[in-house]
Formats: structure tokens, sequence, C-alpha cells
């Protein structure tokens, strides 16, 4: 009878302590504090051994796919983000305790963390307490909706669209469902991506100019930035100098990501590359509220150009002539530039290549050409007026043309279009950022230029094209013919895409795209493609490697298997990559891609109450200045803003029997009169 007492007994605390959540444990916040202050020693020793690191020279000069500006990189809101990942981390070992419980016990013990998270604040004040909607949307994205001024602000974390998918549920890479390690990258590049089977192409295939509307729209919509060493000129060294391998577990930065190269790789064995740097992403949090392992988007969630207006005040007063409402342009009336006549910093990851500055031409040479006839039509106008209405107006044409003329529905065969709620959170996904990424296989491996006569004059291939924005300020007519008229690829993976990119010397390798994109996808915590799928609701629902033959070619579905432990286990930047394989460009994502990037795009225009069409806007615009907006399509603006005298009848689509030239004649500068006052 004792026996079966102590039994009891013992059963009746294991079931309690199953049941009772760690939060409802209530752990004191002394305690709290205590363990706190450990968690805390320990990330200091760890920012300690990595500057000693960088001290000792394990860093690397800043490549192509760097960033050499950073608003959120230093300071208290990183230190914070940073300090709650460890502690969930380390709550989570302690106490079996998940990242949201921890979170909770943060919130209720905050003042713990008060010398962090009073600097913190400090640097969003200016989102605080505001009662009224501005007049004019603000360049880093706050104050956008009233109830929650940062939601699709610059510097704050990305949405989530499916589940966060780490190991701990926090922040360390997954593994396999197994418990096994998930396959290399650089492997899965080689023996899935670029061994897969392709569909047959269209007959009348998308150009390039309607693939880089698409880098150009979601770059807009998002920046992810890596972690940094102090000195911007250089990134954080995870491979030896010679990129023969990864560097030792002592010698390494505890933010690097690297990607193991097998020695018998069949290209860069040729020149014993061993190791593909990468360095883990920059996390963030919401100010006054705690997150654990969230990814920082340095961009506006919204469609507003923020790739040419800046992300915050201090960008865009440095390219700004303040004089009658204009950019100050550089080289050729290519994009802005400082006093200096250099780029923005954050213009980089476009300027160092050139192609990818194609849109941001456009753009702002559009807003200049709209201040100049503006200044004309109301000479009262003061210098900020003029700017505030071309700029307004220029969001308008690229999210009319993007949105309301169904660019995106062509494209992805997703219908956009959204009234104005302010429950919407318009925050970028982190799954969106990667069905972009997607586009890098319809990359051409060269960049072509053609003259008026659309005689091919030059053909450089991508990899030397990278720091030479030069090719674009001499010849930029030419190039957009070339990009015009150049069919995208839809064959195998470009060499100059998996392999050169960044590349050291003439004839050297670089680094592999869409490797270090598999790689990200794990660094982000990403959803698997059958999660995400099963977020989407879409069918047939995959719950086996054999199911994977209702979607894919069979071929595709072998290859997987050779790799993956679990169908559970595939990469969704790779399942999306094969979805994409049986239609070709045709569209150019398939239904997973295409269903994030709908309900991101769906947020982006109901999210925004300064979206140009919404009548909720606090400025809204007249029917009239709608119409006139409706009316100036991409045509017009490559008619306007460059020296064309024709452009292709479907723009977004390359020459063919059925998209002949239309003379520019037929694509006039926009109607302004609606703004005359």
């Amino acid at each position: 009878m004792e026996c079966d007492k102590l039994m009891f007994g013992f059963f009746v605390l294991l079931v309690t302590a199953i049941s009772v959540a760690p939060e409802e444990q209530q752990i004191s916040c002394d305690k709290y504090s205590s363990l706190m202050r450990n968690v805390t020693r320990n990330v200091e020793s760890r920012e300690k051994y990595d500057r000693n690191l960088e001290r000792l020279g394990f860093v690397t000069p800043h490549n192509v796919f760097g960033v050499r500006v950073c608003n959120q990189c230093y300071g208290p809101a990183p230190q914070l983000a940073m300090l709650h990942t460890v502690g969930a981390q380390t709550f989570k070992k302690r106490f079996n305790m998940t990242g949201k419980d921890y979170e909770s016990i943060a919130v209720r013990c905050k003042s713990t963390s008060n010398q962090y998270a009073k600097a913190f604040t400090s640097l969003f004040k200016n989102g605080l307490g505001r009662a009224t909607m501005p007049k004019y949307r603000s360049i880093d994205g706050r104050h956008n909706n009233a109830k929650n001024p940062y939601w699709g602000a610059s510097g704050t974390p990305f949405s989530r669209y499916g589940p966060k998918n780490y190991q701990d549920g926090i922040y360390s890479i997954r593994k396999s469902v197994t418990g096994s390690d998930l396959p290399n990258a650089r492997l899965l590049v080689e023996g899935v991506l670029n061994k897969a089977v392709r569909s047959p192409t269209p007959e009348l295939a998308y150009n390039v100019l309607g693939l880089l509307i698409i880098l150009f729209a979601t770059h807009d919509l998002h920046y992810q930035i890596p972690m940094q060493p102090k000195n911007v000129n250089e990134e954080i060294l995870c491979c030896t100098q010679d990129r023969h391998a990864v560097l030792p577990s002592n010698l390494t930065n505890s933010v690097c990501l690297p990607i193991e190269v097998s020695k018998n790789d069949s290209s860069y064995k040729n020149e014993k590359i061993g190791c593909l740097n990468m360095v883990r992403s920059q996390i963030g949090e919401f100010p006054d509220v705690v997150q654990a392992g969230e990814i920082v988007n340095q961009a506006t969630a919204y469609l507003d150009l923020s790739l040419i207006y800046g992300n915050d005040e201090s960008e865009l007063k440095r390219i700004r002539l303040f004089k009658s409402g204009k950019f100050r342009m550089g080289k050729n009336n290519l994009v802005a530039v400082d006093s200096n006549g250099k780029y923005l910093k954050s213009m980089e990851r476009f300027t160092t290549i050139p192609i990818a500055s194609i849109w941001p031409t456009l753009f702002t040479r559009n807003h200049n050409h709209l201040a100049e006839r503006l200044a004309a039509l109301n000479s009262h106008w003061d210098d900020e007026i003029i700017f505030q209405e071309a700029r307004r107006i220029n969001i308008a044409n690229f999210q009319y043309n993007l949105i309301a003329a169904k660019s995106i529905e062509r494209v992805f065969k997703k219908a956009v279009n959204e009234s104005y709620s302010e429950l919407r959170n318009a925050g970028t996904f982190i799954e969106f950022t990667f069905t972009y990424r997607g586009a890098h296989y319809y990359v051409p491996s060269t960049m072509q230029f053609r003259d008026e006569n659309y005689t091919l004059t030059n053909e450089v291939l991508q990899s030397d094209t990278i720091g030479k924005i030069e090719l674009l300020e001499n010849n930029f007519d030419d190039a957009l013919r070339g990009v015009a008229n150049e069919p995208v690829n839809m064959k195998s993976y470009s060499d100059e895409i998996i392999n050169r990119i960044g590349k050291n010397g003439k004839n050297g390798y670089g680094t592999d795209l869409i490797a270090l994109d598999i790689q990200r996808g794990r660094d982000h915590g990403i959803a698997s493609f059958v999660q995400i799928r099963r977020k989407c609701k879409l069918t047939p629902e995959i719950n086996s490697f054999d199911d994977f033959n209702l979607i894919f070619n069979k071929t595709n579905v072998d290859l997987l298997k050779s790799f993956y432990s679990s169908y559970d286990d595939v990469d969704f930047y790779v399942g999306g990559l094969l979805e994409a394989f049986e239609s070709v460009g045709n569209p150019f994502a398939g239904p997973t891609f295409g269903c994030v990037i709908g309900d991101n795009y769906k947020n982006a225009m109901g999210g925004d109450i300064y979206f140009y069409s919404h009548p909720e806007s606090p400025y809204p615009m007249t029917k009239a200045q709608i119409d006139a907006v409706g009316k100036y399509s991409v045509s017009n603006l490559f008619c306007v803003n460059s020296g064309l005298n024709e452009t292709n009848k479907l723009w977004s689509y390359a020459p063919h029997a059925v998209n002949p030239k239309i003379d520019c004649k037929h694509f006039p500068p926009m109607d302004l009169s609606a703004w005359k006052e």
C-alpha cells in the first residue's frame, strides 16, 4: 500500500511537471536577473573573442555581397537582440523553455536590461505617441499605421509566413528531422539543381528587363544584412585566406556559417577551393518587444522606392539638391550621388552590379523629370513641396505598373487588389526574400549592349561587369535595349552564377550564389518546402517522397531522394526552384513560391495607407490624378527617361512576331494637369 501511495505521488508530480508551462512556474525576476547576468557575461566574452580575431586579421576585404553601411549593426539594438537570443537558448537548455515562454518572462522582468532598453527605445523615439498621420509617407516607413507605427519600418524584424525553423526553435541551424545534418548546400546545387530536368522553354519568353523588375521590386521590400566587423571595408573571415578550407573552430567567429566545398567539386577543385565564406545575418527586435533570433530588415516593407530615396532621412539628405525638388545626379545622369559625387553605400548592391542599376536609373530620372515639370506648373511651390509631390507621383508610377497594371498577376499568376486595413501588417515575409532569389536562375551569363538598330555592339560576362558601373554610365541606352531584347536564361544554371560571381582575377572562381541562397535560408530559419505548402493549403499534400511525383518530374524526385534523409527536410528554396522548373519561365514561380509572393504583395498594398489609390490616405489622390497615373505605363517610363525611340509592345517580353516595336511617340510624358494649383 505504501508503495502504491509513493507511485501515485510520483505520478502526480510527473503529470504536474509536464502540464505546467515554464511561464506558469513563475521563475522569479531575481532568478531571471541572476541568470541573465551570466548570459550577458557570456555574450560579452564571445564578442571580445570575436573582436580579437578581427584584430589578429581574421577578416577579408569587402566583396560584392557584403554591406558597407548598416545603421542597425552596432549599438544597443543589436546588443539587446543578441542578449535575448542567447538568453532564450540558455533558458531552453536549462528549463526546456520555449522561446515564447522566455520572451514572456523577459517582458515581465524587462527592467533587468534597462541599460540596453532605454538607449534602444531612444533610437525610435520619433515613432512614439504619433496621434495624427503625416501628409506624406515617411522615408523610413514609420507612422504608416496609426496604431502600430513600427510595422513595415526599416530596421525592424521581418515577418514570417511559415513557422520558425531552427533546431532549438530559437536560432541554431536546423538539422534533418532524422537528427542528421542537412545536405551540403554546394552539393545540392551540383547534384540536384544543376542536374534537374526542366520543361521546354515557351516560345514567347520574358526578357531580362522583366526579370530585373522582379529583383528591383523585391529589393525595395527587403534588405538583409550580414553581421559585420568594425571596419566597414572588411567582412568577417570564415575560411582560410587561400579559401582552401573552413577555419578551425578555435579561430572561427561566432557568426560564421561557411559552406564547405568537396575536394571532388567539378569546378572548385581546379583551384583547390574548399570553402565559401558566409556570415550570419543581423538580428533585431521591435522597440519594447522581446524577440529572440529574428532577422532585421534594413529596408521598408512598402512599395515606396526606398531603393532610390533611402531607408532613412540621413541617406536622403545626402543626395538631395535642396533646389527645385531634385536629386543630385551622378555621371551621365545615372542615379543620385552625394556632394562628393559618390553613390550611397546602401546603393552598392546595385551600382556594384551594373545590370541591376537599370531600374533605379529609370525611376531616379523619372523623379527629376516630374520635379522639373511640377516646378513649372506651380511656380509658388517651394523645394520641399516639389520634392514630396514628385516622390509621391514617382512611387505611384511604381505601384501602378507593378500592382494595378497586373505585372505581378501576369508574372506569378497571383492577383493583388487589396483595400486598406489597419489590422494588416505590411512587414515583409522572411520567406518572400527567398522567392526572389529564385530569379537568380534566370540571370543570363552576359550583359548585352545594342545600338539604335538593335545590333549587338558589346557583350560582357556578368562576372566581368562586377564593380564596373562605368559600363552603364557610359552607355545606358544601349544597355536598356540589351535587356529589353535578351530572353532570360531558361536552360541550366549559368557558370557565372554558380561559380564566378565575385571572382578573383580574369579567369578565377568566385562564389556560388545559389549555394549561398540555400545556406542563407537555413540561417534565417525558413520553414521547409513541405511546411510552407501546408501553410498555403496547396494540393496535393506532400507526406512522402513518392508524393513529390505528383508535382515534380520523377528524375527530380530521385535526385531529392539521393540527398535528403526525409521529404520534410527539403529546403523551401530548393523545392520552390524545382516547381519553377516544371513551368520554366511561364510563370517565373510555381504555386508555393507564388503563394508567398501573392500574400506578401497583398500585405504591401493592403497594409499601406499611403498606397496611391487608397482613399483612406491622409492625403489621397484625386480621381483625375489616379487616372493620370493609370495612363503612364512602363513604356512611357522608358521613352521619357531614356534616349530610346521605340520600345517593345509587351515591355517585359523578348522580341517576337506578336511583340513588335512601337514608336515612342505613342508613349508621351505624364499628364500632370491634375496637379495644377
